[in-house]
């Protein structure tokens, strides 16, 4: 708890972003800092490196308006809660009517964040690549380090961090986790290609018609996942329609990204 209560940071400059992300972020340029410090006096080319992460860093916060998708949802919020774009920090917020509206204080912190962690990531691989000896190796040797250290690891982040997700409690944590379990382990949904579920929504059915008898009086549970493959793209989303309990699957639909996950 914060001895002092801070007013929160004016809409439309931010949705997400609060004083305490701000004081992280001052800690995070002390580090930028440094790092920028520890390539100038490895190489006169420091201003290239720093510009080249700064522009991949630009390039993922673009991409992960399009690509980190959290549309409003109901999941343990039943008046109904804004989504959000963006990872690892929101950078946009999605209304209940389904319009998302960037933050440039958000956009700015997630774009700082992925250059820190681009400069970060840049030092390791520098570091590895001394202890490796790069210059001394072949073409191969070369191609096989950079596949292994660096395209490898970011492949199979998915596998690593949990993607952006409605935090879900009580009873729907409970079907979530039972869809999610359906899906991984009744319909073999994970694997070689899906790297990942993330929860999107749950909502309340009624059963289909051809359903048994026992369930004509009650109503199913239908859950939505959203799939990551490889670098986090995202795949496909999966409606996993649940007994009336929550604890057994009943069918699993295949649903595109684009539009709603019941339909």
């Amino acid at each position: 708890m914060w001895p002092l209560r801070l007013p929160p940071l004016p809409e439309p400059w931010a949705y997400f972003t609060d004083w305490r992300d701000l004081l992280l972020a001052a800690v995070g340029a002390v580090v930028v800092t440094l790092l920028i410090i520890w390539w100038r006096q490895q190489t006169r080319h420091w201003f290239r490196v720093c510009a080249a992460t700064f522009l991949a860093g630009l390039l993922m916060c673009i991409s992960s308006f399009y690509l980190f998708v959290v549309p409003p949802y109901f999941a343990s919020c039943p008046q109904g809660c804004p989504g959000w774009r963006g990872y690892p920090l929101p950078i946009a917020r999605i209304g209940l009517d389904g319009v998302s509206r960037v933050a440039p204080v958000d956009f700015a912190m997630n774009l700082f964040m992925l250059w820190l962690l681009w400069l970060g990531a840049s030092l390791i691989w520098t570091l590895l690549g001394m202890g490796f000896q790069w210059w001394r190796r072949t073409t191969r040797a070369r191609l096989f380090f950079v596949l292994v250290v660096a395209i490898l690891p970011w492949a199979l982040m998915p596998r690593l961090l949990e993607p952006p997700q409605p935090r879900a409690t009580g009873e729907d944590l409970r079907l979530a986790v039972n869809a999610r379990r359906a899906a991984e382990f009744t319909y073999r949904i994970t694997g070689l290609w899906v790297q990942r579920l993330a929860l999107e929504d749950i909502r309340t059915a009624a059963p289909a018609q051809d359903a048994p008898a026992t369930f004509s009086q009650s109503e199913v549970k239908q859950v939505c996942l959203r799939g990551y493959t490889y670098f986090y793209i995202p795949w496909r989303r999966y409606r996993i329609t649940l007994d009336p309990s929550g604890v057994t699957a009943l069918s699993l639909t295949q649903v595109p990204l684009d539009g709603s996950c019941w339909r």
